[in-house]
């Protein structure tokens, strides 16, 4: 500071933003552009998978220990590995399994069920969130699971991915 003068490199940065020479994401690319936002997996309810040990790879990064969502992509080749919105690994499937007995029993309870007493009260009730405007509870149950285990012969990490009537398995091969 000069005489009461502020000098422009002290000045607040918000008051340069509009006419600095540089944009403010240097890359270009904003958070909604980024891949877990393009590629986004079909819904909310991904089973979490508990991770007790780092597990490094080939270039020398590796997983923290934590909480991470594992979502299966819509063409059921990959596994994404998520931890708050952020894709930190693509594990690829190999092998899944539908139970096809079992969603065909699905289908038709489906086609044969009578509405009961408590789903008769359940649609007035849902009818009364809707003149609130209020969100309707949710009624459906999906069975979500997801593992990890080390196998020690192979030297790699068995992930299983359950969810409904859906089963994937991938692996990821560690440097030993």
């Amino acid at each position: 500071m000069i005489d009461g003068i502020i000098t422009p490199a002290i000045r607040d940065i918000d008051y340069l933003a509009p006419c600095a020479p540089y944009p403010a994401i240097p890359s270009g690319v904003t958070i909604h552009e980024n891949s877990i936002y393009r590629f986004s997996i079909p819904t909310d309810e991904q089973p979490t998978l508990t991770i007790v040990d780092y597990i490094p790879d080939y270039n020398g990064n590796f997983i923290k220990p934590g909480y991470y969502e594992l979502a299966l992509s819509d063409d059921r080749e990959f596994l994404y590995l998520i931890e708050s919105k952020d894709l930190i690994a693509v594990i690829p499937v190999f092998k899944l399994a539908e139970n096809e007995i079992e969603v065909e029993k699905s289908r038709k309870k489906e086609e044969k069920h009578r509405p009961t007493r408590q789903e008769k009260f359940q649609k007035i009730i849902d009818i009364k969130y809707a003149k609130t405007g209020a969100t309707v509870p949710k009624k459906d149950y999906t069975h979500l699971e997801a593992s990890i285990e080390y196998i020690k012969e192979g030297g790699y990490y068995l992930i299983r991915y359950e969810k409904g009537f859906i089963r994937a398995w991938g692996a990821i091969k560690v440097k030993q």
